[in-house]
């Protein structure tokens, strides 16, 4: 019987591990697995949404087919979807029962062509067949936007391949349990095979079939265990350690003395647990520490926002805008900034190129710098118009300069608005986070600062107007200069009377917050200087420059000259006792008007 009994224990046994063998060759899964999406597309643009990335957490393969050459695109799901718009797209969407999930919308059927796009943290061209194996650039949700040309259909045949889950947790265990299994069905097989002897009766004092019986190795076994115990209680020296162990486990609460080792055997427990107590509460009073401790989270540091702009996106922006510059400025063709400079400054260099061609020796403008990028402040904000500041310096402007970029919506780059040298003796305000983002602040309100953005700047024209706001307005050089030319003018033409004013371009106005809870500001401030003759028939002689945008030399009616004066700020924390300080300034002339 007990023969039978093992062969059908190896049987079962080889059976086990020929079972956990197979799944792990004829019946592992594959090492990889993949979901396609394939159809006959008519949208410009094809996204692959977040959740498809999600199907792995460290590796995943996008393979893309298309007719012809395309464009893969790399950005934040936000953006993406901006620039998108209202135009007719695909969606791959995610995964379900293997299958890549994709929904077409319909919307326009041509969009602009998005090579070059600044919302693109990185984009690689195409052409039939690509391979791309998914990084996602920075924390937050990124999607892959692909497209041809804006006017053919994007590509939709594209496959995710990931790593599959290969693991077979059975087919160990059955191998083991097979191979126990056969070990336990041999020892069986080589004790059945064995020889049957009998003891006799007179062999040991426990044989025979009384409450002791059995075999002479089974019958030793039992009672020998109450003597050896006894014999060792009375040795010298074991008495206390067998009493011991039997108070100590099974009745702690008896009444009777302990003896001196029983002692020693409890108190360590006592002191075990007294520690695991104080341990508790160390544990407990210092978790109720940690919060005011601990580093900002992820989850706050995405409450607040993500950067609009990478570092590579923002060397690569910088990059485009100086090279824009330095070739309009060679070629004083003011078509060539456009796609790069807007705002006061593209209307200051204008006027520049139209000085310059009439005045060869008029000064050119301060060159701008791509880098290298000494600091920089970057919009968190999800909304357009967006904000990038930069301070950069070069060789061709060895002084610092701040380069503020607005991006008007998703399909336009960021322009240069403003390029400012920064005055003696300031310091650049600390940006908010480590990475650069920071939040915009309104424009109108004060929003926990000592003056509202609008009404700083307000009070700085005021003050290189009349010098009004001296104790609210850090002492600076670019004001004391403004201040005292001024004055001369006044005095030295005797033949004419000038006046200034100034106003703020609300329009150009931006801030954002700083580390301190203060905030950067950044506007343009229209001067004009009017000059009209004292008396009736004088005449206003003008200066080559304004000559040039005014058409003529004099005039007996008067003229108005104006400049673009660009301010970048400092507003200090509400409660503050510092004054609103001028960081870095530049001033152009834009016009002059005959009366």
């Amino acid at each position: 019987m007990r023969f039978k009994i093992s062969v059908a224990l190896m049987v079962i046994g080889l059976l086990a591990i020929a079972l956990g063998i197979a799944q792990r060759t004829v019946w592992a899964p594959p090492e990889r697995a993949s979901a396609s999406y394939t159809a006959e597309g008519t949208a410009p643009v094809t996204v692959i949404e977040p959740e498809v990335f999600g199907v792995h957490e460290e590796e995943v393969d996008v393979s893309v087919e298309a007719d012809g050459e395309f464009l893969m695109a790399i950005g934040r799901a936000g953006d993406v979807d901006a620039w998108v718009g209202e135009a007719a797209h695909t969606s791959l969407t995610g995964i379900e029962d293997g299958q890549l999930q994709g929904t077409v919308t319909e919307g326009e059927a041509k969009v602009p062509n998005p090579a070059g796009s600044d919302l693109w943290v990185s984009e690689e061209q195409g052409e039939g067949s690509m391979e791309h194996r998914w990084v996602a650039p920075a924390d937050g949700e990124w999607s892959i936007l692909l497209a041809s040309d804006g006017d053919a259909p994007a590509p939709t045949n594209v496959t995710v391949t990931w790593p599959n889950d290969t693991s077979i947790p059975w087919s160990l265990a059955l191998i083991i349990l097979g191979a126990l299994l056969v070990v336990l069905g041999v020892a069986m097989a080589v004790v059945s095979r064995r020889p049957n002897r009998q003891t006799p009766d007179n062999d040991s004092p426990g044989t025979g079939s009384g409450p002791g019986g059995g075999t002479g190795r089974q019958t030793v076994a039992g009672p020998a265990t109450a003597p050896l115990a006894a014999t060792d209680a009375a040795k010298p020296g074991r008495a206390d350690e067998a009493t011991t162990a039997g108070t100590g486990v099974e009745n702690p609460e008896e009444g009777s003395r302990p003896s001196g080792r029983r002692s020693l055997m409890v108190r360590p427990a006592l002191g075990l647990r007294a520690a695991a107590a104080a341990g508790t509460a160390v544990v407990l009073a210092a978790g109720a520490t940690m919060p005011a401790q601990a580093a900002p989270s992820q989850e706050a540091e995405e409450a607040a926002g993500f950067p609009v702009v990478q570092e590579s996106q923002l060397t690569r922006i910088m990059d485009s805008v100086a090279a824009s510059v330095s070739e309009a400025d060679k070629a004083r063709d003011a078509g060539k900034l456009k796609p790069r400079v807007g705002g006061a400054a593209l209307t200051v260099r204008e006027a520049n190129y139209t000085v310059r061609a009439e005045n060869g020796k008029a000064q050119a403008p301060v060159p701008v710098a791509a880098g290298p990028i000494l600091t920089s402040m970057v919009s968190t904000s999800e909304e357009w118009p967006r904000t990038v500041v930069t301070v950069t310096e070069g060789e061709d402007n060895p002084v610092p300069q701040v380069i503020v970029l607005t991006q008007q919506d998703p399909r336009s780059n960021y322009r240069m608005v403003g390029a400012m040298q920064m005055l003696p003796g300031t310091t650049f305000p600390q940006v908010s986070t480590e990475g650069g983002g920071t939040p915009a602040v309104p424009l109108d309100a004060e929003d926990g600062l000592l003056y509202s953005p609008q009404a700083a700047v307000k009070m700085v024209a005021e003050n290189l107007d009349s010098g009004k706001h001296q104790g609210k307005i850090g002492k600076n050089t670019f004001s004391d200069q403004i201040q005292k030319i001024q004055k001369d003018q006044v005095k030295s033409n005797k033949s004419a009377d000038i006046s200034f004013r100034r106003s703020v371009d609300n329009k150009s106005l931006s801030a954002l917050r700083t580390a301190d809870g203060g905030a950067v500001v950044f506007g343009h401030i229209k001067s004009v200087t009017r000059s009209v003759p004292a008396e009736s028939g004088a005449t206003v002689e003008l200066s080559p420059e304004f000559a040039a945008l005014a058409g003529d030399d004099s005039t007996t009616e008067g003229v108005d000259v104006t400049y673009s004066e660009a301010v970048f700020l400092y507003v200090p924390p509400a409660e503050s006792d510092e004054t609103v300080n001028l960081v870095g300034v530049a001033q152009g002339l834009v016009d002059a008007k005959l009366k």
